[in-house]
């Protein structure tokens, strides 16, 4: 049995591999950065080509990086962003780019039509998801029956982005796992199997869907020699079934039992807590699916743009930064991180609303990020730790849907970007007022995909021996109490601020 395992994570904005060892050590890595495409206000796609090109690099140059021997490889797990899909005809040739899941082109021709056939509480509870605009599979299918006719007319296949990139590295089907499918908003969740209701709606009883896997850790193929030479995989490297990011990202992070919790900082935000059962909420504002391989269920609340408002900050406003980081050879994140420590609690009055793909936690896909309370006396500063603080109040908001639903937590740990940084650790502890633990690797989205693959090969006996195995916690924030108050104070205004808008504007 070899001596490492491969977690290659294909982001929305960008992918990574890594190399890990068998206890969870970092070896080697790799991350490079695509773009999506914007066709029109709302509409959000990706060309699958680019990012596959970067798969095979990213994977190449981390084992270059790991100074291993490629040969003690034994197998390569992925991570997939979910609720992405690509549409091709009788003969696997795309149709059409891979529809990105912050897209929200659904009208409400679509949902009109997604509420004739089912009552909130049914999709609800078949399908753990809210009837929404926004992150809904089946409704964008049913876009593409309303607006690209003759195109669909020649669709025989439905791929999510984990089956579809499994299949380019060697998988011999088309294997997707649980969360993947049930991102589609086309499954039952409580059978893990698609909806031959929804598949009907959908106009999909024709169209080949990917076999769903509930068990972690399938394998699913082999390297052949042409991919091996792409990738730096060795020759017979076992190609096994990984999960969507946010099972990946949080399975790294250690989610394994019931009532633990994980918030995700990526491209985009959530906090997901662990269920032994399906923990619906009353408001039907919450997602509800399965913690893939843990045989427990996760409930959460979403932010289409978390670390991705910081991203378009980044590229907007921080030229100054950006120069001076590759003039010093540092990350630019951590020079508007050190510039936002200079601006007090409140950012001198700042407010940033981080809404720039519209607000899942509140189903409002027609709200947009703002900058509020400019005067002449803020600086760019004040304007960082805005941002900073914005993504903290949304994911507050979250929490706090998730409290009022009934679920408790104690403590959350936090992956994903923000986990770098203290200072932003910290923030989100204060505001929160929960302690948060940052685990052994930032790097757990490819961490969870590894593990999926060692479960496979046998080298974990379970998802639960594998987080014991190699998964720690290596910090933690505690709140400061004396800033509660202050905080929800600003916070109780960041509120008040979409609120007025939303009435006044959008």
């Amino acid at each position: 049995m070899g001596k490492y395992l491969v977690g290659i994570d294909a982001g929305t904005t960008g992918c990574k591999t890594c190399v890990f060892d068998l206890d969870g050590n970092l070896m080697g890595m790799s991350y490079r950065e695509y773009s999506c495409i914007y066709p029109k206000p709302g509409y959000v796609e990706q060309k699958p080509e680019d990012v596959l090109s970067k798969l095979f690099s990213t994977c190449k140059e981390a084992i270059e990086n790991a100074r291993i021997d490629a040969d003690d490889i034994s197998a390569m797990g992925l991570s997939t962003i979910s609720n992405t899909f690509c549409l091709m005809d009788e003969h696997e040739n795309l149709l059409y780019d891979f529809v990105v899941w912050n897209d929200i082109r659904v009208t409400g021709q679509e949902i009109e039509m997604l509420k004739e056939n089912f009552s909130p509480e049914e999709h609800y509870h078949t399908a753990g998801r809210p009837i929404t605009t926004g992150n809904a599979g089946i409704a964008k299918f049913l876009w593409f029956q309303n607006h690209e006719p003759e195109m669909w007319s020649k669709v025989s296949r439905i791929c999510c982005t984990q089956d579809y990139y499994l299949k380019q590295f060697g998988a011999d089907s088309y294997y997707v796992d649980d969360t993947s499918a049930s991102r589609m908003a086309a499954t039952d969740i409580v059978k893990h199997q698609w909806s031959e209701k929804h598949l009907k709606l959908a106009g999909l009883e024709g169209v080949q869907m990917p076999e769903i896997i509930v068990e972690p850790g399938k394998i699913v193929g082999t390297v052949k020699k042409e991919i091996s030479n792409k990738t730096g995989l060795p020759v017979g490297c076992k190609i096994c079934l990984g999960a969507i990011d946010q099972n990946c990202s949080t399975f790294g992070g250690g989610l394994v039992e019931s009532g633990s919790a994980v918030m995700v900082i990526g491209t985009f935000g959530s906090c997901f807590i662990a269920s032994d059962r399906p923990a619906y909420d009353p408001n039907m504002k919450l997602v509800v699916k399965e913690n893939h391989g843990m045989g427990n269920y996760t409930v959460e609340g979403m932010s289409s743009a978390a670390g991705s408002a910081f991203r378009w900050y980044r590229d907007t406003c921080c030229q100054k930064e950006a120069a001076h980081a590759e003039t010093l050879g540092e990350d630019v994140y951590d020079l508007i991180v050190e510039g936002a420590k200079e601006s007090p609690i409140g950012a001198n009055g700042v407010f940033f609303l981080p809404y720039l793909q519209g607000v899942s936690a509140k189903q409002d896909y027609n709200a947009r990020g703002t900058f509020l309370g400019m005067t002449l006396k803020n600086d760019h500063n004040d304007m960082s730790r805005a941002v900073l603080e914005g993504v903290c109040y949304e994911m507050l908001d979250i929490v706090n849907a998730e409290r009022a639903a009934g679920i408790p937590l104690s403590s959350i740990r936090i992956v994903g970007g923000a986990a770098k940084s203290d200072f932003w650790c910290q923030l989100f502890a204060d505001i929160i007022q929960v302690p948060f633990e940052v685990v052994n690797t930032t790097e757990t989205g490819c961490l969870g995909a590894a593990m999926y693959a060692g479960i496979a090969l046998g080298i974990y006996e379970s998802c639960r021996d594998a987080v014991k195995k190699a998964v720690t916690v290596s910090k933690v924030f505690y709140p400061d109490e004396g800033k509660a108050e202050e905080y929800q104070r600003v916070f109780d205004k960041w509120k008040n601020a979409y609120e007025t808008l939303k009435d006044g504007f959008y």
